[in-house]
């Protein structure tokens, strides 16, 4: 008797969470578009988890795209390999799309690029959402001062052109080296606890605001450091650093401060309802009520732009990658692929394969990216999905 009344009680439960799937796969069968965006990426996500099947690595780098000798004319496709034994090895026969004017197998690159382009939206947009949120959060959810310099500082990065900042970025990060500098993160973290103690102790602060103020120390301090006094330090560990992780660190930085405006604005509305003070008054804290109250209610807008995002994000990249500053040369990468084919682009359209083929590859993954956003906002967001 026990066992079925529990039995019943967990289908009570999950009934609700049952009627929600429900309503999401109802009003996604509604929407071809949503459809046809989910396919699309479905079929993306299945080229690059099956690309060492459909294209072989030749190389011993597989992000590198192998080439057949130094021709200085792209070839057209199904043309015969002609000059290299390793790619006869693993059992290439033709160029399936043609080559490059430097004789890169585009069928090659377009394949490992598709693993390039999940890399890139999904580590930077992953990147700037936990940045952005971060601050967001602290910066509308205790306002004053806090509020004031940390949108200024955000208001200065949205005073630049994304790309164009984006290259300065890139440009500015010397070296293939990244390295990692253990003391000053000890002295960060020494100068927020400080902080946040001072604040408590003397100014009589909450601790939820007086950890906001240390945070927003230590990246004072952060800032005076490397960008004033430049301090050196002996406790460091270098780590490899491709060109491509440059660009994917710049187009981090260029990209958290949407994220921050927009959630910030999201808790300016949301800590002013009635159950964010009933929370208050039983006396919850500031993080159970910013990250069990607040951010629940809020991150339904954020999701969206950031599936919106990540198509705009490769785009970029592979603009970084267009003008040579983005991935290393040969790497598997659609913007740079066009990059090389950039002086056969005309109206005569007689090497149309070597920039058409990587821009297709390109205008899909985007287009599919944008159309499942649209998916996401009619599914999640609450001012639209149940009208």
């Amino acid at each position: 008797m026990n066992i079925r009344y529990r039995i019943e009680e967990f289908k009570k439960g999950m009934a609700p969470h049952i009627s929600e799937a429900k309503f999401m796969l109802r009003r996604i069968r509604k929407s071809p578009l949503s459809i046809a965006g989910m396919a699309i990426i479905i079929f993306f996500a299945l080229i690059a988890a099956l690309a060492p099947v459909l294209a072989p690595p030749a190389t011993r780098d597989p992000y590198m795209i192998w080439k057949d000798g130094s021709f200085t004319d792209p070839r057209p496709p199904g043309s015969s390999i002609l000059r290299n034994p390793k790619a006869l090895e693993v059992g290439y026969t033709t160029h399936i799309f043609g080559t490059t004017p430097e004789q890169y197998d585009i069928y090659y690159g377009c394949i490992w690029g598709t693993i390039t382009a999940f890399r890139v939206g999904i580590l930077v947009v992953g990147g700037a959402l936990i940045i952005g949120c971060l601050i967001g959060i602290i910066a509308g959810y205790y306002g004053g001062i806090i509020d004031e310099l940390m949108m200024r500082f955000t208001d200065v990065i949205f005073a630049f052109p994304g790309l164009i900042l984006a290259m300065a970025l890139v440009t500015a990060i010397q070296g293939n080296k990244l390295p990692v500098d253990f003391f000053f993160i000890f002295c960060c973290v020494l100068f927020f606890i400080g902080f946040a103690l001072i604040c408590s102790k003397i100014l009589k602060l909450s601790s939820g605001k007086s950890l906001a103020f240390g945070f927003l120390g230590a990246l004072i301090f952060a800032f005076i450091d490397i960008w004033v006094f430049n301090s050196p330090s002996y406790w460091k560990i270098v780590l490899p650093m491709s060109r491509l992780d440059k660009a994917l660190i710049a187009l981090t930085i260029v990209g958290w401060p949407g994220y921050t405006r927009l959630l910030r604005s999201e808790v300016l509305r949301i800590k002013q309802e009635d159950f964010i003070e009933a929370a208050k008054a039983v006396g919850c804290s500031d993080s159970r009520i910013m990250f069990k109250h607040i951010i629940p209610n809020a991150i339904y807008p954020i999701l969206i732009t950031a599936s919106l995002d990540i198509g705009g994000i490769v785009l970029t990249a592979a603009a970084l990658s267009f003008l040579g500053i983005g991935s290393p040369r040969g790497y598997a990468d659609w913007g740079q692929m066009i990059s090389f084919a950039q002086n056969y682009v005309n109206l005569r359209m007689t090497s149309w394969y070597a920039f058409f083929i990587p821009g297709f590859f390109i205008l899909l993954f985007v287009l599919g990216w944008n159309l499942l956003g649209d998916a996401f906002r009619d599914i999640l967001d609450p001012m639209l999905r149940r009208k």
